[in-house]
């Protein structure tokens, strides 16, 4: 396999190992990867494909549309992350920062005896500093290691990973896990507005008092431990991490499909989960009603998805001593890390409890069900 080839579309840079093989786009950095099992244990497949590729990846681009959207895919690192609709200190971000819009330059892969890393960087235009991606996959590891290093910068920003994940469309067909978040709530206002051809249902300016009970704008409730629901609507609801754990998960089974995909991140680096519901709710191009059973599982230190402007100012989340950006120096490196991966399980599989440090190369994922998951996987990578 070469270094670069075309993958949906996209000019994009490969790299893989016996478990994992994986793809990120030159343009804007989105990495999609396929999960391997020997014994074709993904209920009779040998390789399952967990990450999002927007429909519209072999239509011409949109007329001034932002990159991100013409790419748009599995996971990429967003500085700063959100919509960014609005200017900060005279200036006017893309949406998710040039990381997620622009193109990522090659500098190395290395190659040892168990272990394969990808290297690439981006200078940012009108910003002092650069970004550096590592990512690598070790033998027999069913994971891939992200590490982004913003070298030179200074000042207040928003960053965040925005992996985003495709399910059959079959109504509860995913279970959402996650470790017992310190708080939760919806965003301030709708994500969409028929206004503007688009549609949410979840009611806004609500603290999430149970995952199994979130208010809509009807007086019902939804289960939000439970995907897809709400076809035909966009949504977004964010949860406060604890940063006194030494990691944390965010996990998506889907038993009857025969996977267990997750998450394991820092706490202290990305201090909250958001999860994004894309699913048939807006109306307008490219989406066109055609986005359905799209989940985003991001991991973020910011003020929902608004952007630079109000994750630096005074929110909701800081006015509670949740923070909403990170502080940079222009003469210390800053990491941003990621452990992505994905198991086989059976279809009785009622979802996880918890994730655990089993030693310096294991992992444990424990189910409802009594279940405990040996994986292979070196969450001290996470360590600050």
């Amino acid at each position: 396999m070469g270094i670069i080839g075309k993958h949906f579309g996209q000019p994009s840079y490969f790299l893989g190992s016996n478990l994992v093989d994986l793809r990120v786009t030159v343009q804007g950095g989105h990495l999609t990867a396929d999960f391997k099992s020997p014994d074709r244990g993904f209920k009779g497949n040998s390789r399952i494909s967990p990450f999002f590729i927007a429909p519209w990846w072999k239509e011409a681009p949109g007329e001034n549309q932002d990159e991100i959207i013409n790419v748009l895919r599995g996971d990429f690192f967003c500085l700063p992350f959100g919509g960014n609709d609005e200017e900060y200190e005279g200036r006017k971000y893309p949406v998710h920062g040039e990381t997620a819009n622009s193109c990522w330059d090659f500098i190395s892969l290395k190659e040892e005896e168990k272990t394969r890393e990808l290297v690439l960087q981006m200078k940012l235009e009108g910003m002092k500093g650069r970004v550096e991606k590592h990512i690598t996959l070790a033998k027999d590891e069913p994971v891939v290691y992200s590490l982004h290093r913003i070298i030179g910068f200074s000042g207040r920003v928003p960053i965040g990973h925005h992996p985003t994940l495709k399910l059959p469309e079959t109504v509860g067909i995913g279970i959402i896990d996650m470790t017992r978040p310190l708080e939760g709530f919806t965003t301030p206002s709708p994500v969409e507005k028929p206004s503007n051809r688009g549609y949410s249902r979840i009611a806004p300016g609500r603290k999430i008092r149970h995952m199994r009970s979130v208010p809509c704008m009807d007086g019902s409730h939804i289960d939000m431990t439970r995907y897809p629901q709400s076809f035909g609507y966009e949504d977004i609801v964010l949860f406060v991490n604890d940063s006194g754990k030494d990691f944390v998960f965010t996990s998506l089974s889907v038993p009857s499909e025969g996977y267990l995909y997750f998450q394991l991140k820092n706490p202290r680096v990305l201090r909250e989960t958001l999860l994004w519901m894309s699913n048939g709710g807006r109306h307008y191009p490219p989406w066109n009603g055609r986005v359905r059973a799209v989940l985003g599982m991001e991991e973020i230190t910011a003020f929902y998805h608004y952007g630079i402007k109000p994750s630096i100012e005074s929110n909701a989340l800081t006015e509670n001593s949740y923070p909403t950006s990170v502080e940079l120096l222009e003469d210390r490196p800053f990491d941003v890390k990621l452990v992505m991966g994905a198991v086989s399980i059976g279809e009785d599989f009622t979802g996880v409890t918890d994730i655990v440090r089993k030693n310096d190369s294991e992992i444990i994922i424990i189910g409802r069900g009594g279940e405990r998951i040996e994986v292979r996987c070196k969450v001290d990578f996470l360590s600050d």
